[in-house]
């Protein structure tokens, strides 16, 4: 199969290339924090009626995290993520990248224009879009490129080198 890149014409996106391993976990543990309240609150506000944990947290998921349609393509020199995000600008994203993984992450917001009518029916979201993945090949952060071109979000992750496995002999 040939794989064509794409150039990339559109406007940059910065990319934050992370060291330090750890800094999506604490990422992760700040948006379940955020879940958690809003789940609590859900509880509260149907009069602490139980059995509807689950149904309350994914309530609060669905409220507060936003995950947009992606693709992952792989050829032999990099990874290309891409991202649907109609209506955001390149400096409405934040991107994450880690040897082995990738975060996209944006706040919506979305303010329905009152002046004009009223409006029955809405599907534009408000809350943190927040998509991570884990990659398939280890990448170079540092020389990972970002470009927002018609509502279409790349990413382009150039592959670096496995690290070094060590064989580890059990002692008896």
């Amino acid at each position: 199969m040939v794989t064509r890149r794409r150039d990339m014409a559109g406007p940059k996106v910065p990319v934050k290339s992370v060291k330090k391993v750890g800094s999506l976990l604490s990422e992760l543990l700040e948006i379940e924090r955020q879940v958690s309240a809003r789940a609590h609150e859900l509880f509260r506000d149907h009069g602490w009626q139980a059995g509807r944990e689950s149904e309350n947290w994914l309530q609060a998921e669905k409220e507060l995290l936003w995950r947009p349609c992606a693709e992952l393509v792989e050829t032999d020199g990099e990874l290309r993520a891409s991202f649907a995000l109609a209506g955001l600008t390149a400096k409405d994203i934040k991107i994450l990248v880690e040897p082995n993984h990738l975060t996209v992450r944006v706040v919506t917001k979305h303010k329905g224009i009152k002046d004009e009518g009223t409006c029955h029916f809405s599907e534009f979201h408000r809350g943190e879009l927040y998509r991570s993945m884990v990659l398939p090949s280890t990448v170079i952060p540092e020389k990972a490129q970002a470009e927002m071109k018609e509502g279409m979000l790349t990413v382009i992750l150039p592959k670096g080198k496995e690290p070094a496995r060590k064989k580890i002999q059990t002692k008896k």
